[in-house]
């Protein structure tokens, strides 16, 4: 990165908070922009001090919000129940400008009314959580919402810097209001976490001993956020309620008409509904990364000799791919077996299934 950009004109930025999200803002702010001080509040004392060790952060305290003072920018990674009580506390402190990054906006906004409060949402996350699941990268080519109250009296100099942060860290600035916010991210996050839970919850009814096994390729990844912490996706679409329930009676709506089209036993109307939502989803930014992880499995077909795990990583490795996860199924003894490769995007796993084929391997 180039040292202009790391330019933000802020020095000293608090979180609070640091789980996947707010760990992963301290590492890219710490190491792609010249703020010289993050300090932190979280109950979790390891996380805090595995923080310190690795150089994140400076200072922390476990549940004292004046460590606080004196921020140029204070960052609120909590849940939203829980950011939606910090007013009081926030309100006594010498603070420059207070964001949060739930992704409910309308909710926050209108349980934070402090003056220097600006709503925020970066439009990246995993189904994992945890600060040591957090990456710098994490905000690479993400949307990050920005939601300015009516009543804001955050002047544009630190509005400019706050955006200045967020391009920083790989991110994107986005301004919108939080109605429109709440009604987009419930349509693109919310309702999804509730049909993937919704289809694991089904199959285990349904599940008979045979089912759990026949769904472990492709019902496996449509359903990956279902392992989304529960008590955390709970918080949030209960607080989303107002955007989500019509989004939701809509959803309800629609799998009405696949019913009808398949008791009618109409196959033009199936097939229409079919392009339909192909046609609209291949026509998606994939330059842009949404509330979702993205991730692509590509299955590499290998020979059982040594070496073969170690000789796919250095080509990933030296291809500048990095490896999410790796799994390996093995078939009988010396007929070899597949590795399957778990990769941050559709355009990684293009290329890694592009240079792993040039090396001889066969992959799907």
């Amino acid at each position: 990165m180039q040292e202009e950009s790391k330019s933000t004109g802020i020095s000293k930025v608090g979180i609070v908070g640091l789980g996947l999200i707010g760990g992963s803002l301290a590492k890219a702010i710490k190491n792609r922009t010249d703020v010289e001080k993050i300090v932190a509040v979280d109950p979790d004392i390891p996380s805090l001090e595995m923080a310190v060790k690795e150089g994140v952060i400076s200072e922390y305290s476990k549940d004292d919000l004046s460590i606080l003072s004196g921020c140029d920018l204070v960052i609120l990674c909590a849940p939203v129940d829980a950011i939606k009580a910090m007013q009081p506390l926030l309100s006594k402190l010498d603070i420059g400008l207070i964001t949060d990054v739930g992704s409910v906006k309308a909710p926050v906004m209108d349980a934070i009314t402090l003056p220097n409060f600006v709503g925020g949402h970066p439009m990246a996350g995993s189904e994992r959580h945890g600060y040591a699941c957090s990456s710098e990268a994490l905000f690479e080519n993400a949307l990050y919402v920005i939601c300015v109250p009516e009543s804001s009296e955050v002047s544009a100099r630190s509005l400019d810097r706050f955006e200045k942060l967020i391009r920083a860290v790989g991110a994107i600035p986005m301004r919108m209001t939080a109605k429109e916010h709440d009604a987009r991210v419930a349509a693109v996050s919310h309702l999804p976490h509730i049909v993937a839970s919704s289809l694991s919850l089904l199959l285990a009814n349904l599940d008979d001993g045979a089912l759990s096994r026949m769904a472990a390729g492709g019902f496996r990844d449509i359903t990956r956020i279902a392992s989304s912490d529960p008590k955390l996706w709970a918080g949030i679409t209960e607080n989303s309620r107002e955007a989500l329930i019509p989004v939701l009676e809509q959803y309800i709506d629609l799998l009405s008409t696949w019913k009808e089209a398949l008791s009618a036993d109409d196959k033009a109307q199936l097939e229409k509904l079919f392009a339909q939502g192909g046609c609209y989803r291949d026509h998606l930014d994939t330059n842009l990364r949404g509330a979702l992880e993205a991730s692509s499995m590509l299955t590499v077909y290998v020979d059982d000799k040594p070496g073969e795990l170690a000789r796919i990583t250095a080509i990933l490795g030296k291809g500048n791919i990095n490896i999410r996860n790796i799994n390996i199924r093995n078939f009988r003894t010396y007929e070899g077996g597949q590795v399957s490769v778990l990769l941050g995007t559709a355009k990684e796993a293009v290329e890694a299934f592009a240079l792993l084929k040039e090396a001889g391997y066969e992959c799907d």
